[in-house]
């Protein structure tokens, strides 16, 4: 029997366990029910925390949530320092690619490493509004694309070892489905979703039977989460820790795996890296002692697994509403759910969980396990408040507000509220509703329709929800409002929004700045300054709010103090094209026209593709008399950009002082072309006419 050559690991996002035929779903999965037969079935399979980021971690890492410090998918932690699955895989020589189809697995969140090919655009414009609500590509694009790199790598001849991630995230919300499988659900978008994934899967089998690799194949198929679909109320994901969210399909085959195998017991995703590893032949890094314990022996036919007690958590009630929050511990039949009212299920006799058995009277049995999972999970809590998480640095905005407006919550601090501490199970309807109204709001602000997103934002305050981001959200759309109407009341609220938002959370860069901008537009600009230096103190290696001191500062007429900005933002970023040619416009004002020349150097020597730099060359040149050396930039910066109707002018008029008119006239003519309104080079081409 061949060995284990080639790796590849599909995660389809969303896809609840019982929603696949072999584990007993109505919906037709016969791909995957097809390798379940071939290979192996884990039948209780759970993630660890009902969102993609941690999950995906989770499985990539070892690590339980509380050991990484990454607990959303919005969390500024980033991903520790430790081994990633494509990391050891690289090192022991494999190929390692990936294919992902969502902003919260994009390179951005960390889990490029290892990988030589991390394959991650997404179609559409990030800056489009509609954009945020589909932030995905869909799951035959991806799939195309990772077929590609396995033609091209299998060309040549018997490649090297391969391993490959595919993330398919179809059946995530919105449920758009192609036909037929659309049709083939009528009113189940979601059957629709995970028909189509499994399609999928059959495409990509299909893939590596006519490559020839599959026999040489490990093949895993697993997903982040489930999907709440109404179960205890809850539509989607993220907020409770019930089996329709944490329960996740997983089907392993290739060499070795024994055909038709059922691994009873439960597993967690943090299991899957010591069991892919062992599966592989390849060794642990020296020194890795990874938290998940490999399940591979009973996937070759062991009766007996290590494996224990399966952790999971939500903690998003807490973080971004300031309720309680949710632990589970699962040990077989047996789950625990450490809430404000706890829970306990028999998931055997109720693998619902509609029967909470600690509403009632629970046996000795029960208590005693209750006594056991209870311990066991406050030791794992005093574990975590031990351990040492960097909380790194702030998460890019953009991507921020991307994953919020669709459906990820979340942000930096803990949210606060007028229930402090309350029962999630309590809040699903409030959860429901503020997740609708962020999601709105962030739209509203994205597509610049900031009166709507005034009352979306404020609305999340009226209901007792408070946090940083909703401040600053709020913030910035009340100063949109009041540019679009020169609104003195409404650039005043703004910065006390704004202002509420660096009190909560100080490393808001945007929060800062925003509150600097609406002192600024309400008239204030020494107020706006203070602002600025109050979060440089917060913030000293932020060269944005350097420059938005030195930006500030030209405006009140202090060039020398801008020029001292720069130079400090310049100890930061010493390689910054932008810094350098701002320092120039400042030397220039103080009258430094050869410190002015030499920033403007220094500029282009750092961003020689920057049109922009050398049509200002041109103009620092031109005004020292270097008119050789003029003429050269000019010409530098419209061969970058032609379309620019001021370097044609720029270059018109340098070959005008050099006394060659004839030159000159062909770029005041495509300045006109380009933009017809612009005098100056309508005045230049009548003095060449005489007239």
């Amino acid at each position: 029997m061949p060995s284990v050559r080639h790796v590849v690991l599909v995660t389809v996002d969303t896809l609840r366990a019982d929603h696949v035929g072999a584990y007993g779903g109505d919906v037709a999965t016969p791909h995957l029910d097809r390798l379940a037969a071939e290979g192996a079935l884990v039948v209780h399979a759970s993630a660890h925390v009902p969102l993609t980021r941690p999950s995906h971690l989770s499985l990539f890492s070892g690590f339980l949530p509380p050991e990484t410090g990454v607990r959303d998918n919005v969390s500024p932690v980033p991903i520790p320092d430790v081994p990633l699955l494509a990391e050891v895989l690289r090192d022991a020589g494999y190929e390692t690619a990936a294919f992902v189809s969502a902003a919260v697995v994009a390179a951005e969140s960390g889990f490029d490493r290892g990988f030589a090919v991390y394959s991650d655009e997404l179609e559409g414009d990030p800056s489009d509004p509609r954009f945020l609500n589909t932030a995905q590509r869909r799951g035959d694009e991806t799939l195309d694309l990772a077929t590609a790199w396995l033609e091209e790598r299998t060309a040549a001849g018997t490649p090297a070892p391969l391993f490959v991630w595919i993330h398919l995230y179809d059946p995530h919300e919105p449920y758009e489905a192609p036909e037929p499988f659309a049709s083939s659900y009528p009113g189940r978008p979601y059957a629709g979703e995970v028909a189509w994934s499994d399609e999928l899967v059959g495409r990509l089998v299909e893939t590596l039977h006519r490559l020839g690799l599959v026999e040489e194949t490990l093949l895993a198929v697993t997903s982040d989460h489930g999907e709440g679909l109404g179960d205890h109320d809850e539509l989607l994901h993220g907020f409770f820790v019930y089996e329709s969210t944490l329960r996740v399909p997983l089907i392993v085959r290739g060499p070795g795996i024994t055909a038709g195998t059922r691994l009873e017991k439960p597993v967690g995703l943090v299991d899957l890296y010591p069991t892919l590893l062992e599966l592989a032949g390849v060794s642990s890094p020296a020194g890795a002692e990874v938290t998940g314990l490999s399940f591979a022996p009973a996937l070759r036919g062991a009766s007996e697994v290590t494996v224990g007690p399966t952790y999971a958590e939500s903690l998003i009630p807490r973080l971004r509403f300031g309720w309680g929050e949710l632990r589970v511990l699962r040990d077989g039949q047996w789950k625990f759910i450490q809430a404000p009212r706890p829970e306990l299920y028999d998931l055997d006799e109720d693998p619902g969980e509609r029967s909470n058995l600690l509403e009632g009277q629970p046996t000795g049995e029960q208590r005693r396990k209750l006594g056991e999972l209870r311990a066991a999970l406050d030791a794992i809590v005093e574990r975590e408040q031990a351990a040492d998480v960097d909380p790194g640095a702030e998460m890019d905005p953009d991507q921020r507000a991307r994953l919020q407006a669709l459906g990820y919550l979340g942000g930096t601090e803990p949210a606060s509220t007028q229930t402090p501490g309350a029962d999630p199970k309590d809040k699903i309807e409030e959860f429901r509703i503020a997740n609708a109204l962020m999601r709105e709001g962030l739209n509203q602000l994205q597509s610049r329709d900031f009166s709507r997103g005034v009352e979306s934002f404020r609305d999340l305050l009226d209901r007792g929800i408070e946090s940083a981001e909703i401040h600053l959200y709020l913030g910035q759309a009340l100063l949109g409002r009041g540019r679009s109407g020169n609104d003195g009341e409404d650039f005043r609220q703004a910065a006390v929004h704004l202002i509420e938002a660096t009190k909560r959370t100080p490393s808001l860069v945007e929060a800062w700045l925003g509150a600097a901008e609406a002192r600024i537009q309400h008239g204030v600009a020494q107020e706006a300054l203070g602002i600025l230096r109050d979060a440089k103190a917060f913030l000293p290696r932020e060269v944005r709010l350097w420059r938005e001191e030195a930006r500030l500062l030209r405006l009140m007429r202090r060039p020398g103090e801008a020029r001292e900005a720069l130079v400090g933002a310049l100890e930061i970023e010493p390689e910054d094209a932008f810094l350098h040619a701002a320092l120039s416009e400042m030397a220039r004002e103080l009258g430094d026209l050869d410190g002015a020349v030499a920033s403007l150097r220094r500029a282009v020597e750092l961003e020689p593709e920057g049109a922009r730099y050398w049509n200002a060359l041109g103009m620092m040149l031109g005004g020292t008399g270097k008119l050789d050396e003029a003429e050269q930039a000019f010409r530098r910066s419209w061969e970058l950009d032609p379309s620019d109707h001021r370097t044609a002018f720029n270059l018109g008029l340098a070959l005008l002082r050099r006394n060659r008119p004839d030159e000159a006239r062909p770029f005041f003519e495509r300045c006109l072309e380009i933009e017809p309104r612009f005098e100056p080079a309508r005045e230049q081409l009548r003095a060449l006419q005489g007239g």
